[in-house]
């Protein structure tokens, strides 16, 4: 059980939930690309990636996109979940690891950023060679789009969106580089 100690929006249809120990204890550990299973308040369980650096073991930082075809769960996190609820949680577990590499390009859609954030964040702090590109509808749809700007990866990311031709994204020309 996990007390939600943070709920904001990530963006346009998008909330982020921070998830603590009630007590104040570490988190298991868990490695970039990591889900955790969440029960929600309407009995469905669900996975959401970590989006947090993983070397924090004080907290877990999950995002979830309201689907306007929602069988109940991203319905259910977005108007039953609130501040200080307490949740049940699974340990993570890394179905997306990260690999070491001379220089990693990472690829994200939408809310799909959230397990890159982790993975950005480690290999920032490594010192490791990397870019971080990001496709969006708009920039309003841009998920954690102030935290991304505030950190110290914020050089190396990329914003493509698809309301703005120019920008848009052109993967085969980010991998030719």
């Amino acid at each position: 059980q996990l007390r939600v100690s943070a709920r904001e929006i990530a963006a346009e249809t998008g909330l982020s939930f921070e998830l603590r120990h009630p007590d104040g204890l570490h988190l298991p550990p868990f490695g970039a690309g990591s889900p955790i299973d969440l029960r929600l308040p309407n009995g469905t369980v669900r996975q959401y990636s970590l989006g947090n650096d993983p070397a924090e073991r004080s907290r877990y930082e999950i995002a979830i996109l309201l689907h306007p075809a929602s069988r109940g769960g991203s319905r259910s996190a977005h108007t039953d979940i609130a501040l200080r609820d307490l949740i049940a949680v699974g340990a993570p577990r890394n179905l997306f690891p990260l690999y070491p590499a001379e220089h990693s390009i990472l690829f994200a859609g939408g809310i799909g950023v959230t397990p890159l954030l982790a993975m950005a964040e480690q290999l920032s702090r490594e010192g490791a060679s990397f870019a971080l590109h990001c496709s969006n509808r708009s920039a309003a749809r841009i998920p954690f789009r102030e935290r991304i700007e505030a950190s110290a990866f914020a050089d190396r990311t990329h914003h493509h969106l698809d309301d703005t031709p120019h920008s848009r994204l052109d993967a085969a020309a980010v991998l030719a580089r």
